[in-house]
């Protein structure tokens, strides 16, 4: 169908989700039949079928240290190749600065037949809440989101004008950008690893097997029970679901104490509506 545009995405907190529902709204108001699809929610077999019948589509993911997810990454590297080449439009959600966003990844893009056409980055509030890092000041009041939000529903709208007339945009996809990116990027791929062994939790804060809401919302199965509490594996994506979403803040990060966190909560969406339950695979469609 040539006015069909489908939007996929992962979301670890709910910046991502937003904007990829907004960006399907805005398309929808330009003549557009668009969908946003959590990755975790449709396989790549699926998606695949999507894009071929499709005019274009839209792909979306927050940044961690200038890269993308490792479980979006990876979705990608397992879509179907388009027989015919299909325009795309790559958006990244970010605190600040990202480099080049999404540009990076022309090249995996392009193997699949999706051709970037128009790629952006939007500035969202920070989820960042961790007490070990307190580098990064956060808000968990969304009523303080309103602002920013506006401004990007007003990039969005201008964006899917730009899709609609076919005129293209690609946002930091430059020399420098894609360099300077590397400044994030490089430290960030030699810590990843090593950075998924220092979760830990509070046995006496968690609740165990009465809750479980951690292992359930984590998007790739990477936290188990063990003896009656919550324990991680080595799989993590930094996504931060479970840390900012525990009802008792009982997971930690290098061991830091999360009793500040009963005083200012951490960041839970930009919208209150939005919980990880909306997003998450166990909510695939039958």
């Amino acid at each position: 169908m040539k006015n069909t545009f489908p939007v996929f995405y992962f979301s670890g907190t709910g910046n991502t989700w937003w904007a990829a529902l907004r960006i399907a709204e805005a398309l929808q108001k330009k003549g557009f039949q668009s969908q946003a699809f959590s990755i975790e929610q449709i396989t790549p077999e699926a998606a695949g079928e999507l894009i071929r019948n499709s005019q274009g589509a839209g792909f979306g993911f927050p940044v961690y240290g200038s890269d993308a997810p490792r479980v979006f990454s990876e979705w990608i590297g397992r879509l179907p190749v388009q027989a015919e080449a299909k325009p795309a439009l790559g958006f990244v959600t970010q605190g600040a600065w990202s480099g080049s966003g999404f540009n990076y990844l022309e090249k995996p893009m392009r193997a699949k037949g999706l051709h970037l056409r128009w790629t952006v980055e939007l500035n969202m509030p920070n989820n960042i809440c961790l007490p070990a890092i307190p580098i990064f000041p956060y808000r968990s009041d969304t009523e303080k989101f309103k602002k920013l939000l506006g401004n990007r529903e007003n990039e969005i709208e201008a964006l899917a004008g730009q899709i609609a007339a076919g005129i293209p945009r690609r946002q930091h996809n430059d020399l420098f950008s894609r360099a300077s990116a590397w400044i994030q990027r490089g430290p960030f791929r030699l810590v990843h690893d090593l950075g998924r062994e220092l979760w830990s939790v509070d046995g006496g804060r968690c609740l165990g097997e009465s809750c479980g809401r951690c292992a359930r919302i984590c998007p790739v199965g990477n936290i188990q029970m063990s003896a009656g509490k919550a324990a991680h594996n080595e799989a993590c994506v930094y996504c931060l679901r479970c840390f900012n979403y525990c009802p008792t803040y009982a997971i930690r990060y290098l061991g830091a104490s999360n009793q500040k966190l009963e005083k200012k909560p951490p960041f839970r969406g930009p919208v209150p509506e939005f919980r990880p339950e909306l997003i998450c695979q166990e909510n695939r469609g039958s």
